[in-house]
């Protein structure tokens, strides 16, 4: 390995490929992933449908409820970087099962519990197990998708992810009536179990290793890919955490996350106790913002890719865009706390969690582009930022509402966003954050 140095200009310059004719297998294996999300964030977030019950048999106020999001990200939170770490030694199809696997097992183990206590340690391990899932993803990318295609490879994922919580209400509603709230996490960590199956029998690491790969696309890839070789080396740390800009990524995402587990915890409460909406209402209302933000990472990683082809500018295709997300979340959340109506508050509720899906895709995105062959480290360390925030959401936003209300939240949360947005200009992501140089 040769000198280390974090000045020279990220290569989007060199000519792109040709489009190809077809569908390639990487785009399928793509959209497993956009499956393993789902399943992943419709684990995550029913337990915030089945709140109230919850709460009432184990005999929580909203604070300690809170607080078991909270234990979801501190175990999600040390797992990140050794995730990403153990993802780039062992591969992503190892360390992805595993990941599903634990978490699955977790997530029934849920209903079991016989007391708050277990509960908060059952929900500790159900974070650890998921961990390793978005770094494990990152490894994947960097290994399957040309340099151009990291926004649209990240999004599969992501929209994945935000396409849980839009069905997660009115099936989890519906499991809630007909058996009771402990058979929403039988029945999600049976789910989990399969598709752990479904990734290891069809996922490889490279597509060197798949056997249903074809020649050409696997001549592209590796033609046009950002790994420089198959060596197995060590991220620079040392020189990571020396540059502003590493620690720049990782805070503007605790914001971005600190914001969107706010949605996962708290909304459907919100829907029932702020704005009136019946269990069944809550059920179909709270299922507009994720569906907004799905769409919105989908249509958001593409637009990007698009920009940079077009500009070569990092800046311009991912900081744009997430800068432009931020402008709109706080928009909707403002106008959300204001609204008169029940649902024109779930209109630009819908409005900012849909736009909180361009400074997440192009945060991926620019995790991808930034780490290259260390992606799994550099995301790892900027989820860890992330699950701080995630940390931290549900017990302070818990306790706003207790003893503010909810307007007083909603507004309150704007300001770390306007932190978050100015970030952007720090990270400057057009150029790497240390580049290898191969003599």
């Amino acid at each position: 390995m040769g000198n280390l140095s974090a000045e020279k200009q990220l290569d989007t310059s060199k000519e792109l490929p040709t489009k190809e004719k077809k569908i390639g297998l990487r785009w399928g294996l793509a959209f497993v992933f956009f499956i393993v999300g789902f399943i992943a964030y419709m684990d995550r977030a029913n337990i915030s449908i089945v709140a109230i019950p919850m709460m009432e048999h184990f005999g929580m106020d909203k604070v300690q409820f809170g607080l078991l999001g909270s234990l979801f990200y501190l175990g999600y939170c040390f797992a990140q970087i050794p995730g990403g770490m153990l993802a780039e030694r062992f591969g992503a199809r190892n360390i992805v099962t595993i990941a599903i696997t634990w978490w699955s097992i977790f997530t029934a183990v849920t209903a079991a519990s016989v007391n708050y206590v277990v509960l908060c340690v059952v929900r500790f391990f159900f974070g650890a197990g998921e961990g390793p899932m978005y770094p494990g993803n990152a490894v994947f990318n960097s290994y399957w998708f040309q340099r151009h295609e990291k926004g649209r490879a990240a999004s599969a994922l992501l929209a994945g992810s935000f396409f849980g919580p839009v069905l997660a209400p009115g099936i989890s509603v519906a499991i809630l009536a007909w058996f009771g709230w402990q058979w929403v996490f039988y029945i999600f960590g049976i789910l989990g179990i399969v598709i752990a199956l479904v990734w290891y029998f069809i996922g490889r690491d490279k597509p060197e290793n798949h056997p249903w790969i074809s020649e050409s696309e696997k001549s592209l890839i590796i033609k046009n890919r950002d790994i420089s070789s198959s060596e197995k080396k060590s991220a620079p740390w040392k020189l990571y955490l020396k540059n502003i800009r590493f620690w720049a990524v990782g805070v503007q995402y605790l914001v971005v996350i600190y914001m969107n587990t706010f949605f996962l915890t708290w909304l459907p409460t919100y829907l029932i106790e702020a704005r009136n909406f019946s269990l069944k209402e809550m059920g179909f209302a709270a299922s507009f913002p994720w569906l907004a933000i799905c769409l919105s990472v989908l249509i958001g990683g593409a637009v990007s890719d698009k920009i940079l082809q077009k500009t070569n500018s990092r800046m311009k295709a991912r900081g744009g865009m997430a800068i432009l997300g931020f402008a709109f979340f706080i928009a909707g959340l403002y106008f959300a706390a204001y609204a008169v109506s029940p649902w024109m508050n779930v209109l630009w509720l819908t409005v900012a969690l849909g736009a909180l899906g361009l400074p997440i895709v192009a945060s991926w995105a620019i995790a991808n582009d930034l780490g290259q062959e260390f992606a799994g480290s550099v995301s790892g360390w900027m989820n860890t930022w992330g699950s701080i925030g995630g940390i931290t959401s549900p017990i302070i936003c818990g306790w706003f509402a207790q003893e503010m209300g909810w307007n007083v939240t909603l507004l309150i949360n704007i300001f770390p966003v306007i932190f978050a947005a100015l970030l952007w200009f720090f990270i400057k992501p057009d150029k790497p954050l240390v580049q290898l140089e191969n003599k």
